[in-house]
């Protein structure tokens, strides 16, 4: 049976906020342990501020916005290097990836990816006739501009540094491109450019990071590591694969939960569904990812219906962009991936990300709306 497009979104909706009170309740809990109601108070702000723009966005046309894709890329440009400049710029744990804006501190790489992913779904809809001519060549004469601002982004993240966020955009933009059908020969040969790239970053990057990479690798395949190896890259891997472990079938409980007891670092943010899995244990784990599995392929769904390109590329990369950020989070926590600075969305602690996760939700289901509502003019006056 074919599940219609309107409950899909209104299930896109509950999913979202049975999400964000999952969050609440773990931040909370932690807080409460850690003897820090500031974070769950602040939380809640962002709440109330994210469904404003929620709203904002839900309503907002996306046709127009089209015309100041342009100027939306050079001020994505403008406050990733913001980031550098003492003044403006927060260095945290050795990373400059904040801004201080008044009384609140934001993320500006978590903007960015959305307002690359606005322009390069514009200047494809726009050049759609060329697509068909996409072979290596033609493509970097026609599509040269989604080239340089992808690479400008990924370099102004990379030197934050946060290379997880950069490695993000570039997944996102490849599958934008797949998406839009450029030719497969030129999306291998940018992969092929990509793979060199993240090579030579690792031979000749800084010391600390091929080291942190070697130790894991020894960790996540079982290999004997020396204590202070293990103590100085290992610790959160360890401790979140203990707490995991602790959870079982049916959780340790709020009460009894021990890695938010300070044992694991970055409990509200990164590691999250780590707190999750030791007090809801794995059935509450994979709760979890079933909602997040129906998120994610609700919002396919609605990209596939879309019949409509801008829309259906606009809600494909907003999907792409949940979809690896969920990935590379949970991959983190059970030590599939070396551990990297990725929020889990909408449970994550973070005023910043919540926003933009909420804008992210509100602009698909926009866009979805409005492919319906194109389809059905087009179908009453054909």
């Amino acid at each position: 049976m074919k599940i219609s497009t309107n409950i899909i979104e209104d299930s896109i909706i509950y999913i979202c906020i049975i999400l964000i009170l999952f969050g609440l309740l773990v931040i909370g809990n932690i807080s409460s342990f850690q003897f820090n109601s500031k974070d769950f108070l602040k939380q809640l702000i962002w709440v109330g501020i994210s469904i404003g723009f929620f709203l904002l966005f839900l309503l907002i046309n996306l046709e127009k916005l089209r015309k100041f894709a342009f100027p939306l890329i050079i001020l994505g440009l403008f406050l990733l290097i913001a980031v550098f400049i003492p003044r403006f710029g927060v260095c945290i744990n050795y990373s400059s990836r904040w801004l201080d804006v008044g009384p609140i501190t934001f993320q500006p790489s978590t903007l960015a990816r959305l307002i690359l992913i606005f322009y390069l779904v514009h200047f494809l809809v726009k050049n759609r006739d060329l697509i068909e001519i996409s072979k290596p060549i033609r493509f970097f004469k026609n599509f040269i501009p989604t080239v340089i601002f992808t690479l400008l982004y990924f370099l102004l993240i990379y030197k934050e540094p946060d290379l997880s966020t950069a490695a993000i955009l570039f997944l996102i933009y490849l599958s934008i491109l797949f998406i839009a059908q450029i030719k497969v020969s030129t999306i291998l040969l940018i992969a092929s450019f990509a793979i060199l790239v993240i090579i030579l970053v690792f031979k000749y990057g800084p010391e600390y990071r091929t080291a942190r990479y070697l130790a894991f690798s020894k960790f996540a395949s079982g290999k004997q590591l020396d204590k202070e190896a293990e103590e100085k890259y290992c610790y959160q891997p360890r401790e979140s694969l203990v707490a995991l472990s602790n959870g079982r079938l049916f959780g340790r409980g709020s009460n009894d939960g021990r890695a938010k007891l300070f044992y694991l670092p970055f409990s509200k943010t990164d590691y999250i569904f780590s707190i999750f899995g030791e007090e809801f244990g794995f059935i509450g784990s994979t709760f979890l990812i079933a909602l997040y599995l129906i998120l994610i392929l609700g919002c396919f769904t609605l990209a596939q219906r879309a019949n409509n390109f801008f829309y259906t590329l606009l809600i494909a990369g907003f999907t792409f962009n949940f979809a690896y950020n969920i990935i590379i989070n949970i991959g983190v926590v059970i030590s599939l991936i070396p551990s990297t600075g990725v929020s889990l969305p909408f449970v994550s602690y973070g005023g910043s990300a919540l926003l933009i996760d909420s804008i992210s939700i509100a602009t698909i289901l926009n866009a979805s709306r409005r492919a319906r509502l194109n389809n059905k003019s087009i179908l009453r006056y054909a």
